[in-house]
């Protein structure tokens, strides 16, 4: 029997968190407070162990600081996988406490492939991964430690790709988020070439995302697909038009907020009238909210870093929270 279907998980923890907020654990070295950096040298020592430590501990003060108003959390594969095997143990353990809080959280690994080599991205991400077992070496099922409840892929090779990301995803109650309109400024011109037909790429690949989710039903009890776009916050105009192509699905928007400056106002377009369909990234603005780099109203002395993101994380939430309240004239709880 399949679990439960990840948009109704969504919509079930925007109610109860009363918010709209996912935080991106992006960990940037340069923008850590230096007291982090000199902890992890004194421990140690200098190189790629004290680095994921400082990551590790970075993180962990984050979560604990904003997870009162935070929907879900983002971390961004990227900044853990340079580091190599001691970065991996970082995003491993940066899941582990986000699962010891019981909190949701979205891979951003933007992974894609085909058949056999799709389907091992799928299962070690959302299902299960086959292991040497206890009894006499015979292989074995098991979570694989970089699970994680949805997954950000890219559209290119399109259903060798998806077909493995859908079935595993729904077999296990997860979620998946396909790269249409990203966030980037200038925009992409692959994403803004017009076709015979005068239809964007973008459009076309939401249209094909709202056929796949209509004809291998994957909707929720709330009437919202676990097949979810990537819209930036960036491109109003684009997310209204999206939000009308593919209306029951999420979309992930990042680009708001300190970073790429993407305002509240816009990166609610995709939330229906019934106040959901999109989840909204703020990274840098929260985790760095103490830096001066980003302009924040909370810039502090960096040994309260996590005051700042709390505040900044409480800000974000209210902000978007207001701006749907305008948009709609009321919250959905």
């Amino acid at each position: 029997m399949d679990k439960k279907n990840f948009a109704d998980v969504l919509i079930d923890e925007i109610i109860k968190k009363q918010s709209y907020l996912c935080i991106g654990l992006d960990p940037q070295l340069r923008y850590f407070p230096p007291h982090i950096l000199s902890w992890a040298y004194t421990e140690f020592g200098p190189g790629f162990r004290a680095s994921a430590q400082a990551i590790i501990k970075f993180n962990y003060e984050i979560i604990n600081a904003t997870q009162e108003y935070a929907l879900c959390y983002k971390p961004q594969i990227a900044f853990y996988e340079q580091f190599g095997s001691d970065g991996i143990k970082a995003f491993e353990k940066t899941i582990e406490i986000l699962d010891d809080n019981n909190l949701l959280y979205i891979t951003d690994a933007k992974r894609e492939d085909g058949d056999d080599t799709a389907r091992a991205y799928a299962n070690g991400h959302l299902g299960e991964i086959d292991i040497i077992g206890p009894e006499n070496g015979e292989l074995t099922k098991v979570i694989s430690p970089i699970n994680t409840h949805a997954i950000t892929i890219t559209p290119w090779i399109e259903m060798p790709c998806f077909l493995p990301f859908i079935e595993t995803a729904k077999l296990n109650g997860k979620g998946v988020f396909v790269v249409d309109k990203s966030s980037f400024k200038p925009a992409s011109s692959l994403q803004e070439s017009i076709t015979d037909n005068g239809k964007k790429l973008w459009q076309i690949l939401a249209s094909k995302l709202k056929g796949i989710s209509d004809e291998m039903d994957l909707y929720g009890k709330y009437n919202y697909s676990f097949l979810g776009m990537v819209m930036g916050a960036t491109y109003p105009l684009e997310a209204e038009e999206m939000k009308n192509i593919f209306p029951n699905s999420f979309k992930l928007v990042p680009g708001f907020g300190a970073g790429q400056g993407g305002a509240a106002n816009n990166a609610v377009i995709c939330i229906n009238n019934d106040g959901f369909g999109a989840i909204i990234n703020n990274s840098r603005g929260t985790n760095y909210a103490y830096h001066p780099k980003f302009k924040t109203n909370f810039i502090c002395d960096s040994k309260n870093y996590d005051k700042a993101a709390s505040l900044a994380s409480k800000q974000a939430k209210d902000e978007l929270n207001n701006a749907v309240l305008i948009k709609n004239g009321k919250l959905p709880w």
